[in-house]
């Protein structure tokens, strides 16, 4: 049995769904309830009670996902001490946060030689918040959530603002209520949940469009009626028209990054580590 095997052995005994399991592991629900036969096999007693309300943990499954837990923690205290490899990183970061810092955090990381491999997952603020708070990544680079968890660090990174754009031979007159179009990077990003919340409260009619490239939402600025809202530094990255930007009232256009990480954890030294790193590179800039 391999570590990656204990790892998705966690992950079914943890979730006690096979469905959602499917959906995170790109496993089919099929080969999981497979492995869940072949994982009870190997122990010759059931790990799940099958309910009307789904699949429970019997006591042997906590026993077990207690001992699976172990072995990896060991795994990994075993691996630092041996220093034969780098400690291996579940970093979550928002769709600006990659465009903005990916780059510089991976090169930081090389040229420091530090002893953390990093594996990059994008996702929206919101869901980056629950994978942490789930176990499902390490730790997270985003927008401060709406909604904090007991069990996690919300250290403050850094303070940023972004902006309300379109073209300035297109301007809007938010005062006629014109239906609008909003181009995002990601609709689960706290700044496009602002802005959506502002445009609701203001009785604009709105429809979000998520398009994952800088320069099309900057092309597509040329079509009437249409808006976008970027990072402030996100936009100094890129050759930019002439754009015309919006002082709205009422809206906060001020956003803290936050990273994000469990407060107790075995790869906590690993995790910190990699937040020095990003502290460090932010100063800088």
């Amino acid at each position: 049995m391999n570590i990656e095997e204990i790892a998705l052995k966690i992950e079914l005994l943890e979730r006690q769904n096979l469905s959602k399991s499917a959906e995170i592991t790109n496993y089919t629900q099929s080969a999981l309830t497979s492995k869940v036969k072949k994982m009870e096999s190997e122990i010759g007693q059931e790990v799940f009670k099958r309910t009307p309300q789904g699949l429970k943990l019997t006591e042997v499954g906590e026993h077990y996902l207690l001992f699976l837990k172990q072995v990896a923690q060991h795994y990994d205290e075993f691996l630092q001490t041996v220093g034969s490899t780098q400690a291996h990183i579940h970093f979550g970061t928002s769709h600006t946060t990659i465009k903005i810092y990916g780059a510089s955090i991976m090169n930081s990381l090389q040229t420091s030689h530090s002893p953390i491999d990093v594996d990059f997952t994008v996702e929206s603020s919101t869901l980056l918040n629950h994978k942490v708070h789930h176990a499902e990544l390490d730790c997270a680079l985003t927008s401060n959530p709406m909604k904090h968890y007991a069990d996690l660090n919300y250290d403050l990174i850094a303070t940023e603002t972004y902006e309300v754009i379109s073209s300035p031979t297109h301007v809007i007159d938010f005062e006629q209520r014109t239906p609008v179009t909003l181009l995002v990077l990601s609709k689960g990003c706290m700044y496009s949940q602002a802005l959506a919340q502002w445009l609701t409260t203001k009785e604009i009619p709105f429809t979000m469009k998520e398009i994952k490239s800088v320069s099309s939402i900057l092309d597509f600025l040329e079509i009437e009626h249409t808006l976008a809202v970027l990072n402030t530094k996100l936009l100094a990255l890129y050759p930019c028209p002439d754009l015309h930007y919006y002082d709205m009232d009422s809206l906060n256009k001020v956003i803290e990054t936050v990273f994000i990480y469990k407060k107790d954890d075995h790869k906590q030294s690993a995790v910190r580590q990699l937040k020095q790193v990003i502290e460090s590179l932010l100063e800088k800039n």
